[in-house]
């Protein structure tokens, strides 16, 4: 199980790194594919830098712990992607439905899912 863990964990990773480094240098298209349009230069600025941080850091605390074998690293992306799924909640609880929105939330579930199960199994044994 532990190979498995570390392979969810490297897929976390993945994911993290393509989508960081896709808001770092195609700030624009990526912005569009996540339904959010930069208000000028200080907005495109803005979304290069939070969502290449967000996704950069939850990507190489999941590499390192795929590479290591530390799952107390995937608590970092956890918490990330935990964060992201419940802000999503809450939108759908004060604004409504919106279509497209079970995409996002399945990918965020399945995200916090696989950092949980490396967590479990990589941890060090008490």
């Amino acid at each position: 199980m532990h190979v498995v863990a570390r392979i969810g964990a490297a897929f976390v990773g993945l994911f993290g790194i393509a989508l960081g480094f896709w808001f770092y240098t195609d700030t624009t298209a990526a912005a569009a594919s996540f339904f959010v349009e930069p208000l000028g230069n200080a907005g495109l600025a803005t979304l290069r830098a939070d969502m290449s941080a967000f996704f950069l850091v939850s990507g190489l605390w999941a590499f390192y712990a795929a590479w290591k074998g530390y799952g107390t690293a995937l608590l970092v992306p956890a918490a990330l992607y935990g964060i992201a799924i419940s802000g999503r909640a809450v939108n759908l609880v004060t604004a409504g439905p919106y279509e497209g929105a079970v995409m996002p939330m399945t990918i965020e579930a399945l995200l916090v899912a696989l950092c949980l199960f490396g967590y479990f199994k990589l941890r060090p044994s008490a």
